[in-house]
């Protein structure tokens, strides 16, 4: 309780009034009698000490006083709610792949989705709710609303994705909704453990935390590995599958392989527990979409299947750009190795003054010319200091390769990178239209060694290093290596082809494709393209006629490893307190006032009655409250 205006109780000085009064009324009166006699042996009031003997009515007006005092003070009962009943209710909801897992009573999700029903149930009807989807990017699924219909249909419709997720951001997020909402209750619904959500003890002890799940069998598709030599024949790629058994016994599966299709092969499997089993597939029948099953029976059966892509192959048909004669017949003997390729080879002179067209690929050795033909890809290496496509800041010397970037197509199929070692390399700079895929390092700095991306529609290519010297020696072998596998992404967009992703991470998806053709749970868009995928599965993107294909995947050790410890809540330690402003208020002044002049009817009528039983008595006199 609390008091709109405590300098009321200053009025309380008015019982000391009523008691001064009170005695006033009872002094000693002279009353005419017709004898003494009866009081001659009474000890004379005077010698008694004069007491305060308040009777019925007294009590009576001085409850009018009091009341109309409390009235005047003006007393508010706050009602401040319990720690949820009346607060607004934010809900973090886990729509990871790992909530599809099947529990012997349903789907993690489910069981998620019916206790967010329930909280919302038992929270206040007047109060907001907000409801947050926790998946490889956070979104708020609900603004916040009062309308528990909204709230109940939005829960409905949520299902979990299949991608990976970030909790910690999810609740970040739910942290900055509810800023401006003091004494909110933020509740997260999850599979995870407490220590696996990616955020600090203190953050956490701000959240409701409840975690379901307990079963652990599953197998999954760990990854798929394509390898395909540049410029050969689609029945020279392998394909290495990576099955992984999750769960705690050993479990027998059968992997079925397809290409475009057409049966590939059939592989029985015994994966001991917490074990992985890698399966080499030569000779594929043919190119196109690889599509891997696992038949099995386990507990997520999203992670059960992947896609990968066998290119069919070109030969090599490349312009040579060139001053070097060494390099010229290195090339030649390439393309003499590979059935049906061709190199042409002119000098950067010849090529100023007449641009040889019709070539897939052109490959610039130390020169950027400006007039290259717009249906020709480019790879320019060692590019000089002060051009408009390779930015560079001259030659370093004793540099090797330190990092890479394994999950570009460019560089699939090479492992070998670190033993590479580059003399008189190009510090490449970084290039608004491409990314560093290879990075090198001398003994004081670390530059890009090797950029790629999509310039004016075109793929284009920078490595900053020479390929002067024999280049069948066996230290030149990776440099040779990692020239051709560029050269052969670079000549990709002149046959079918496709974007292998993981689902939930971005991916650069290259010029042409700009909205999803067939399938949901795909996104795509911004300048270069990045596409996203939600789902796992094949996607067609791009213009009619100009399509791609998409393959997305969930190979995410997290989202499959689906072994929990069992349902658990951990409730929030830290509340967050209404404020004054905020509390709900019953003012008790207008009930008070109504009782005090209750009371002073009462009062009233008590006196009248007092007043007329002393008229009737002889020799009476008035009393007290007269």
């Amino acid at each position: 309780m609390r008091l709109e205006y405590p300098w009321g109780l200053a009025g309380l000085g008015a019982v000391v009034v009523l008691i001064a009064l009170y005695l006033y009324d009872r002094r000693r009166r002279t009353i005419p009698v017709g004898t003494l006699f009866l009081w001659q042996q009474i000890v004379s009031p005077q010698h008694q000490r004069q007491r305060f003997l308040p009777d019925a009515l007294f009590f009576a007006q001085l409850a009018v006083v009091l009341a109309f005092v409390a009235a005047y003070v003006r007393p508010i009962v706050d009602t401040p709610p319990g720690p949820d009943a009346g607060a607004a209710l934010a809900l973090v909801l886990d729509v990871s792949a790992s909530m599809q897992t099947a529990e012997p009573d349903g789907p993690r999700f489910e069981t998620v989705r019916e206790r967010a029903l329930a909280l919302v149930a038992e929270s206040d009807a007047s109060a907001d709710v907000t409801v947050i989807a926790a998946g490889s990017r956070p979104t708020v699924a609900l603004p916040w609303t009062n309308d528990r219909a909204r709230v109940r249909a939005a829960l409905e419709a949520l299902t979990p994705l299949d991608t990976p997720t970030d909790l910690a951001s999810a609740m970040e997020l739910a942290r900055g909704v509810t800023g401006a909402r003091p004494a909110t209750r933020m509740v997260v619904l999850t599979d995870l453990p407490p220590e696996s959500s990616g955020v600090d003890p203190e953050t956490r002890a701000l959240f409701d935390y409840e975690q379901v799940g307990r079963n652990d069998d599953n197998v999954a598709i760990a990854g798929i590995t394509v390898t395909a030599p540049p410029f050969h024949g689609a029945r020279d790629a392998t394909a290495t599958i990576d099955v992984r058994n999750h769960g705690r016994t050993t479990r027998e599966v059968a992997l079925e392989a397809r290409v475009a299709g057409t049966p590939w092969a059939r592989r029985m499997l015994a994966v001991a527990p917490r074990a992985t089993e890698h399966v080499l597939l030569t000779n594929p029948p043919g190119s196109g979409v690889v599509e891997v099953r696992l038949t099995t029976d386990d507990a997520l059966a999203v992670d059960d299947r992947a896609a990968a892509w066998i290119g069919a192959g070109a030969p090599l048909d490349l312009l040579l750009v060139t001053d070097s004669r060494a390099l010229a017949d290195a090339f030649g003997e390439i393309a003499a190795a590979l059935a049906g390729s061709r190199v042409e080879v002119t000098s950067p002179e010849r090529f100023a003054a007449a641009t040889p067209a019709g070539r897939r690929v052109a490959l610039f050795d130390g020169v950027v010319p400006a007039n290259v033909p717009l249906a020709t890809n480019a790879l320019y290496l060692a590019p000089p200091a002060g051009n408009d496509v390779c930015p560079s800041g001259g030659r370093r010397s004793g540099a090797v390769v330190v990092d890479w970037d394994g999950e570009h197509p460019a560089l699939a199929g090479l492992d070998a990178l670190q033993a590479l070692a580059v003399t008189g390399a190009s510090q490449l700079g970084e290039a608004d239209w491409g990314s560093p895929i290879v990075i090198a390092a001398t003994a004081d700095a670390a530059f890009p060694l090797l950029v790629a991306g999509e310039r004016n529609g075109r793929r284009t290519a920078c490595l900053g290093a020479e390929l002067g010297g024999p280049l069948a020696s066996s230290d030149r072998v990776p440099l040779l290596l990692l020239t051709l596998a560029t050269l052969r992404w670079l000549a990709e967009p002149f046959g079918p082809s496709a974007i292998t992703v993981e689902t939930g991470r971005p991916a650069l998806a290259g010029a042409g494709p700009t909205a999803p053709i067939t399938g949901e749970g795909l996104a795509i868009g911004g300048d270069p393209p990045v596409v996203t995928a939600d789902r796992a599965g094949l996607f067609t993107v791009g213009p009619a006629g100009a399509e791609r294909m998409v393959l997305a995947n969930l190979f995410d050790e997290r989202e499959s490893d689906v072994g929990r410890s069992g349902p658990g809540g951990w409730p929030a330690t830290v509340r967050t307190t209404m404020p004054a402003t905020a509390l709900t208020g019953r003012p008790l002044a207008p009930w008070l006032l109504g009782l005090a002049l209750a009371l002073l009817v009462v009062e009233w009528i008590a006196w009248r009655r007092t007043q007329l039983v002393r008229a009737r008595r002889p020799g009476s006199f008035p009393g007290p409250g007269s």
